[in-house]
Order: structure tokens, then C-alpha cells, then sequence
């Protein structure tokens, strides 16, 4: 079963589907959500996002995936958006997410893609809801990464004429001033739990390198963390054969994660 579902974050009601787990025997199940990037939605490039819910439910996950205020479904418009509004929605569908009966409160994964990374990162070391961490090609450094793909023009326009248009979205300067605060790096070494982080090889929009970057920094606190590399992938990871390996990687790390959970209860 699909369920549509506004939820609040704020002053804003926002846009989500939740996918129910196809199978389940027990009462409680573990859950998934899912949070888009850059200027994305919950449905995902070529649908990646969609397809990923329909495959963790198939397996025995409720699956979360929601569309941030100004993007896809949800109330706002994009020259609001901030990296600091897209943490605390992110945080109000963790409340909606925990909020259903038959969500096990110890079983929540986050998966981030792209800068939907860095705000599951940054999330995930102020939230201890967040039990593990899986982040797609994610960005490492808001600013800096960001800016890469907009181009320095659009940070300097946006300066001087309060708002860039983006491929039909408007980004402020108050979007841009609001990525130098934030470094998900930094913030992990607040994060106790596992994490994996599997990036695409030939990532054009986000450096393979962040992937290493997040490996080592996570690495100091927990020893539950890997990475890996989707070889030919691009930023999107689009093609068949890839999303495959992203979602077959995803859950072989999961269930190892679950593996070993039970290991130490015994």
C-alpha cells in the first residue's frame, strides 16, 4: 500500500508518499526515509527515488520519501528555501515517520542523496532518532559544493539582486549565506551510529573524494562505518544496472547492520 500524506513542518505543509512494507510478520517494522537534493523532490531523477521505496518495501521496510518546502508537491517556493528550514523538515518528518503505529522507533534509517546528504548528516548528529546513516554521492561542503554546480555567477547575482533563477528555481542570497554555516563533517563527530556512504565513480555535480572525507571522519567515533564506489556511475546513478547496485549495496549493508545488532544482544 501508497499513502499520500501532507504533514507540518512549520509554517508549511509538506508533500509525501509512504510505501508499506509489501510483507511483514512481526508488529513492528523497520523504517526508511528517503531525502532528495539540490533542487529535487521525493519522486527523484528518473524516478530513482520511487523506485527505491518500491524495492525496500518489497523487503520488509516502511519507506518514507517527502518533498521539502518549494520543491515537488510541497507548499513554498524555492527563493525560501534554506539548508536550516530543510534540517528542521527533515526532523518534522521524523515525527511523522515515528508517529506511525507500526514503526519500530529503533529501526530509523535515513538515507540522503546528494545535499539531502549533508542535512541527513547534520540531522543525524543533533537527532539520536536516527539509528543509521546511508548517504548516496553526498555533498560535504554545502557552500563550496553547491557552488560548483550553480557557478560563482549565481552566488555573485544573487548578492546584488536578492535571487537567482536556477533553471526555473529562484536561489537567494540568504540561500547562499546560509550554506557557509553549515559542515556536516564537523557535525558527525557528534554521531554515534553506523554509517555507509556510497558514492558514483564519475560523479560530475559532487567529488567522489567527499565519500572518503565522510569514511574517515565517521570512522573516529564508530567502527560500524564503509564506503564504497558504483563504477560508471554518474551524480544521479542513472541506468538500471546502477540504481540496482545502489539498492542491493544499501540493503546487503543493512542487514549486515541488523546481523550484527543481534550478535551483541546475545
Amino acid at each position: 500500500m501508497i499513502k499520500p500524506v501532507h504533514f507540518s513542518a512549520g509554517p508549511l505543509l509538506l508533500s509525501s508518499m509512504t510505501h508499506y512494507p509489501k510483507k511483514s510478520f512481526i508488529n513492528k517494522v523497520p523504517a526508511i526515509i528517503l531525502v532528495h537534493g539540490f533542487v529535487g523532490s521525493k519522486v527523484g531523477e528518473h524516478r530513482m527515488f520511487v523506485k527505491a521505496a518500491n524495492y525496500f518495501s518489497e523487503r520488509g521496510y516502511l519507506v518514507f520519501r517527502f518533498d521539502f518546502g518549494g520543491c515537488g508537491e510541497s507548499e513554498g517556493d524555492y527563493s525560501h528555501v534554506t539548508l536550516t528550514k530543510q534540517i528542521k523538515e527533515l526532523q518534522a518528518a521524523i515525527d511523522y515517520v515515528l508517529s506511525i503505529d507500526k514503526v519500530d522507533p529503533n529501526l530509523l534509517t535515513v538515507v540522503g542523496h546528494s545535499l539531502g546528504g549533508a542535512v541527513a548528516s547534520i540531522t543525524a548528529s543533533r537527532d539520536e532518532r536516527i539509528k543509521q546513516l546511508m548517504l548516496w554521492s553526498p555533498v560535504a561542503r554545502p557552500f563550496t559544493d553547491i557552488v560548483r554546480i550553480t557557478s560563482n555567477e549565481a552566488v555573485l547575482q544573487a548578492k546584488r539582486d536578492g535571487i537567482y533563477d536556477y533553471h526555473g528555481f529562484y536561489l537567494s542570497d540568504a540561500f547562499f549565506e546560509d550554506l557557509k554555516l553549515h559542515h556536516p563533517l564537523k557535525a558527525l563527530h557528534n554521531y554515534k551510529g553506523p554509517a555507509h556512504i556510497i558514492h558514483a565513480e564519475l560523479d560530475e555535480d559532487v567529488p567522489k573524494a567527499n565519500a572518503v572525507d565522510y569514511y574517515q571522519t565517521l570512522k573516529k567515533r564508530n567502527s560500524s562505518i564503509q564506503y564504497s564506489f558504483i563504477e560508471k556511475a554518474d551524480h544521479t546513478f542513472s541506468s538500471y544496472t546502477f540504481e540496482q547496485q545502489l539498492f542491493n549495496q544499501t540493503y546487503q549493508w543493512m542487514m549486515d547492520q541488523s546481523i550484527e545488532n543481534i550478535t551483541q544482544i546475545i
